[in-house]
């Protein structure tokens, strides 16, 4: 009885979570449930109910999939391995504590660069969707002595560009994005360059503070307004609305 009591419901398990990872929602953790990744268990009458081992689970999957890109497909290997005691969650995210003893160094899937020869294996994408997104100005690509890598803000749009692949938005539907970033840029451009272009150094460290300022405020401005237009969905299907 006890140990019932202890497990959540998916709401609960999702509030647990929220602060930490605030994309996720119902419908994601039941994805990576039909995936296999986790399991909670069933009652008689068909609802799910969490443990804690299954909440610990899924914020180690989540943390492997923001903190170092994996696709699923990796993710269920490391997991695999965890589980056998050849690593421990610590060498796979820094900052989780596991239980199993240090197994190998996953340094290749530090996010700092990709080679882009190892794109379809890190991130389970085609080199011929790569090439789509450099072609429509997306990413670029930058040589190195061992070849051809995205740095980390690529390989962020690499992994977001898969994830919008899956709900049927291709490349050519993430060009407004790249309009819109032009047309910002180019607006916050003229507000700072003047200073920029000054002999004061503390001229200039305002204007780049101030630029930061900016992009933060346009991030806050375009979260509000799609938010605002998509609200009437939910509100529609008698839905509450999730943020």
């Amino acid at each position: 009885m006890e140990e019932t009591r202890e497990k959540m419901s998916i709401g609960d398990l999702l509030k647990s979570l929220k602060e930490e990872f605030p994309d996720l929602t119902i419908s994601k953790i039941r994805f990576l449930e039909s995936e296999g990744l986790i399991n909670p268990e069933r009652t008689a009458s068909g609802y799910r109910k969490f443990s804690k081992s299954d909440a610990q689970r899924l914020r180690f999957i989540l943390k492997l999939q923001r903190e170092k890109y994996l696709p699923l497909k990796v993710i269920r290997e490391k997991i695999d391995e965890l589980e056998s005691g050849r690593v421990r969650a610590g060498d796979l995210v820094p900052g989780m504590i596991g239980s199993v003893e240090v197994g190998e160094d996953l340094a290749a899937y530090d996010d700092t660069v990709l080679l882009k020869e190892n794109v379809p294996q890190v991130l389970d994408i085609l080199l011929s969707f790569v090439d789509t997104l450099e072609e429509f100005g997306l990413i670029c690509k930058h040589e190195g002595d061992g070849g051809p890598y995205f740095d980390k803000e690529d390989v962020k749009i690499l992994r977001i560009a898969r994830e919008f692949a899956r709900y049927g938005l291709e490349p050519r539907h993430m060009r407004m994005y790249e309009t819109l970033t032009d047309r910002e840029a180019i607006a916050f451009e003229q507000i700072i360059t003047p200073a920029l272009m000054s002999k004061d150094q503390e001229a200039k460290r305002r204007a780049l503070d101030n630029l930061l300022q900016l992009v933060n405020l346009s991030r806050e401005l375009k979260d509000l307004l799609l938010k605002n237009r998509v609200k009437q969905h939910f509100a529609k299907a008698n839905q509450p609305i999730p943020f």
